[in-house]
């Protein structure tokens, strides 16, 4: 399912699961977001202007197949919430 998010400020997000994800590890490298997405982990994707689009089940693969062939930088981020549950952030630079 796909679900933009509007709840979000500075390190930390509130995800379509209810959860909020603050920021666990800034830089990751592919090999561990795939493992992640692997795990059932959702990905979230924040474009340049601050949108937000949340992805699970089967649009966390799509969404990082996108992040790998961008012509622009895309970062991923390790965010995890306070109960331990884990999500994978694409941040796109411009």
């Amino acid at each position: 399912m796909r679900r933009d998010l509007a709840n979000a400020r500075m390190g930390q997000l509130v995800g379509a699961d209810g959860r909020t994800y603050s920021i666990g590890v800034p830089r990751i490298g592919p090999p561990e977001v795939e493992a992640l997405i692997e795990a059932g982990c959702p990905v979230v994707t924040y474009y340049a202007g601050g949108r937000l689009v949340w992805h699970d089940e089967d649009d966390a693969w799509p969404a990082w197949a996108d992040a790998r062939s961008a012509p622009a930088t895309v970062t991923a981020g390790r965010w995890e919430s306070p109960d331990g549950s884990l999500a994978v952030v694409l941040v796109w630079h411009e």
